[in-house]
């Protein structure tokens, strides 16, 4: 648990720097939105390892057919910076939307501060074991 609290940290410290970067260059012509990818993959992996166990075993005949090792395992799951090149909101280029990605660093500031809250309540539950509920 402490370790998918701790990617999910080190995806938001990230994707605050993603979006810190897309508001630098607002006006830079040419300058396409990034955006890092992590909670929809880390979403579907825990869906998947959920729903294995409800699941019937499957028989590959061919090498094309779909497996469930082609699902990506939660632990694998890392943060992507992913480079949005298909959209343009402007003349010159770039397609940096100030409106959005303020909103973005609010929503990524909130879900931020709410995993050191988790983590803070997980070393002091550590602690308060280590020192047998006394202090």
């Amino acid at each position: 648990m402490m370790d998918l609290v701790q990617r999910s940290l080190d995806a938001s410290a990230l994707s605050h720097k993603v979006i810190a970067n897309n508001i630098a260059n607002v006006d830079t012509p040419g300058f396409k939105r990034a955006e890092v990818v992590f909670s929809d993959k880390l979403k579907r992996a825990l869906e998947a390892r959920q729903n294995a166990g409800d699941s019937l075993e499957l028989a590959r005949t061919d090498a094309r057919h779909l497996s469930l090792e082609d699902a990506e395992d939660v632990d694998s799951v890392r943060p992507e910076v992913v480079t949005d090149i298909t959209s343009s909101l402007r003349n010159d280029g770039n397609n940096v939307d100030i409106d959005h990605e303020v909103s973005l660093l609010s929503q990524n500031t909130v879900w931020y501060q709410t995993l050191a809250q988790i983590t803070k309540s997980q070393f002091t539950d550590l602690m308060s074991a280590v020192h047998e509920g006394r202090r």
